[in-house]
């Protein structure tokens, strides 16, 4: 019989009070467990460091650490499954091409094939990315209804500015082509474009993304989308 383990119990608990109720305090995290705040800390802080949580202004939520744990959707590994179409989508558009997920309010990498080219867009794994300006975020938020959208960017503070017009404008083209695209819109000189791939029911479980130097990405978008599509279509249909 396996034995339960106190350290690897209260991490469990942890994880499951976070996931049941985000926005915790460490102190009231402490209150939830039923264990002293100082060992709470000291596991808090664990977790931190391996991406498990995440903290900001002072309250925890789940971290990309646990996405990428989540990543096995209807019995398949996503990243698995999608890494061939990554490489093959590097190798035909000779840019950068990576998988994204969603991670609370925030998108993360968790894979990537750099383009070969000696100038290239890469960017590390797992690190938060914003919704409103990455293309991959836009394929999350065009899946929200009106009001929803309106909710979040408020709950941000993000509801005016230049990014939120754009997501307006875009969420109907993006829900119909399913493609989202960031056109040097947080980074002058990168573009990115993204394919959403979906899984049972058809719910949106990632952006297949292209990403590269604005002055070789531009002038081939009618090259790169079809090619995205197809790849996000083949994945998809192996999600299901």
């Amino acid at each position: 019989m396996p034995k339960p383990h106190p350290t690897v119990n209260r991490l469990v608990t942890i994880l499951e009070t976070i996931a049941a109720a985000p926005g915790l305090t460490v102190s009231a995290l402490a209150r939830h467990v039923a264990v002293p705040k100082s060992t709470v800390h000291t596991l808090v802080q664990g977790l931190l460091a391996t991406d498990y949580l995440e903290e900001e202004a002072g309250v925890l939520s789940l971290g990309p650490g646990v996405e990428l744990l989540a990543s096995t959707r209807g019995g398949h590994q996503l990243r698995r499954l999608a890494h061939d179409e990554l490489m093959a989508l590097a190798g035909s558009t000779k840019e950068t091409a990576h998988l994204s997920i969603k991670s609370g309010h925030n998108v993360i990498i968790i894979d990537q094939v750099e383009s070969l080219q000696p100038i290239r867009y890469s960017v590390p794994l797992r690190v938060p990315r914003p919704l409103l300006t990455s293309a991959s975020g836009k394929l999350f938020l065009a899946e929200l209804d009106p009001t929803e959208l309106e909710a979040l960017l408020s709950s941000r503070n993000e509801s005016e500015g230049t990014a939120s017009v754009a997501i307006r404008n875009q969420r109907e083209c993006i829900r119909s082509n399913g493609i989202a695209r960031n056109l040097e819109e947080s980074l002058t000189g990168v573009c990115t474009i993204g394919a959403a791939v979906r899984g049972a029911g058809g719910a949106l479980l990632a952006g297949l993304i292209i990403a590269g130097p604005a002055e070789r990405v531009r002038p081939k978008l009618d090259q790169i989308e079809p090619l995205l599509r197809d790849s996000a279509r083949r994945l998809s249909e192996r999600l299901q």
